[in-house]
């Protein structure tokens, strides 16, 4: 997340430019623009998935499971590897998810991050129900 709303001007960034070498004006405009840009676009998502009680790694797990049709179970390490987010986050996330009945492991194994998992027909049926709203929020950032 960026916090910063009131970015600096131009005049501001090309008074580092004269002490510091490695200042690009147009650059370090552009890319504070772009970071308050996407912190917007996140607040947005995130205000979506809430209204439908969900977060946006939940969010983000549903699209994992359901993108990849050739599979037919999924492993929580590999959804961890697809992620931005450390084991614990996912081993929450998941059980969370396995409670509302969004995904449903697969087999019985003692190491929960080889369970076999999958989504569940609840968990698919509310990310198809989410996706106009996600893309349209997408496209209109």
């Amino acid at each position: 997340m960026f916090f910063l709303k009131d970015l600096p001007t131009r005049e501001m960034i090309s008074g580092f430019a004269h002490s510091l070498d490695v200042v690009d004006v147009q650059k370090t405009g552009d890319a504070l623009q772009m970071l308050r840009r996407a912190s917007l676009l996140i607040r947005q998502l995130e205000r979506y998935f809430a209204l439908h009680g969900l977060s946006q790694t939940q969010f983000l797990v549903l699209m994992i499971l359901h993108r990849d049709q050739s599979k037919h179970s999924h492993l929580a390490a590999k959804i961890c590897e697809k992620l931005d987010v450390s084991k614990p986050v996912i081993s929450t996330t998941l059980k969370t998810m396995q409670r509302r009945g969004f995904i449903v492991y697969c087999e019985k194994a003692e190491d929960s991050r080889m369970k076999p998992l999958r989504i569940s027909d609840a968990g698919r049926e509310l990310l198809l129900k989410l996706l106009p709203g996600y893309f349209e929020i997408l496209q209109a950032g």
